[in-house]
């Protein structure tokens, strides 16, 4: 991170989340690396596009997480995205399939 930034902000989008794509032990290292490797590095996490079925996972990762990072993870409804997104986000920052200006760039294969 540049010089002088400490925090990120990540959007997490789950759409065409499934039980078939899913680790719950995956997850729980992932959040175990970014609370015990980066501390205090999290701003926010949205969570985007969040099919029912993962409130099912979502309940059992919940409590392995620490509470200051519960506080920083925010879903984010279908209907409230852009101006949610926008609260945090810089409109030139935010790609624009989230209703901002950044334009994505896919990355190919090698």
């Amino acid at each position: 991170m540049p010089s002088g930034q400490e925090k990120f902000v990540c959007i997490g989008d789950l759409e065409g989340w499934g039980y078939s794509n899913s680790d719950i032990r995956g997850y729980l290292a992932a959040l175990s690396i970014l609370q015990d490797c980066y501390p205090e590095r999290l701003g926010k996490l949205f969570i985007v596009h969040v099919p029912y079925i993962f409130m099912t996972a979502w309940k059992a990762v919940y409590p392995f997480i620490d509470s200051k990072t519960k506080k920083k993870i925010i879903f984010v409804e279908d209907k409230k995205l852009r101006s949610t997104l926008l609260d945090d986000i810089d409109e030139s920052q935010l790609p624009d399939v989230y209703g901002g200006k950044l334009q994505l760039v896919p990355i190919q294969d090698c």
